[in-house]
């Protein structure tokens, strides 16, 4: 891939939502996995984990408890992104560090899946804090109870083409030395 290409993926990636009904090769979720498996981690810990589900029921309960979002049911794959929180950098510390880079690694993850023609969504609303269906999920899918549900990742070919949505000029993101110094 030459550098371009990178800002072209990165540029292209959108919320999918619509999704048409043809399934995600198994071997494509590979290639997703490997370039998240890449991703940078404190200390390298690598704490994140990555769960595959394709069974209609069981994206239908992640559907049902994700706070209303029910595009989720129209994707054939989700991937649930975990954090082991045993594989955290400070041990009794209660960082974030495990969230924080299992957040890198899911990104990496949806940009392997624009890259590779593919819709993707974010999903964070099933997670840690949403106590009894978070509780739920990982009772029915056997996730332990120190590994964290970061997010939901749902893949698809994609069946819409959303505008960019607008984004905050660089001017107002970026400064020089200083806070309020404008990035020139």
């Amino acid at each position: 891939m030459q550098e371009a290409d990178f800002f072209k993926v990165v540029e292209k990636r959108r919320s999918i939502r619509k999704y048409k009904n043809r399934e995600v090769p198994d071997e494509d979720i590979t290639q997703m996995i490997q370039a998240a498996r890449l991703a940078p981690s404190t200390n390298n810990t690598q704490p994140w984990q990555f769960l595959v589900v394709k069974e209609p029921e069981t994206i239908k309960l992640l559907s049902a408890v994700a706070g209303g979002q029910h595009f989720i049911a129209d994707a054939n794959t989700v991937v649930m992104a975990l954090a082991n929180r045993g594989s955290s950098c400070c041990p009794g510390n209660p960082s974030m560090w495990h969230v924080q880079d299992t957040m890198i690694a899911t990104e990496h993850l949806v940009l392997a899946a624009t890259a590779l023609g593919y819709g993707s969504c974010w999903v964070a609303m099933l997670d840690s804090r949403n106590t009894h269906n978070a509780t739920l999920v990982k009772s029915a899918l056997r996730i332990p109870d120190d590994v964290e549900i970061v997010a939901l990742v749902t893949l698809g070919v994609s069946n819409e083409v959303p505008s960019p949505r607008s984004t905050n000029d660089i001017h107002q993101i970026a400064f020089s030395e200083a806070y309020g110094n404008s990035w020139k």
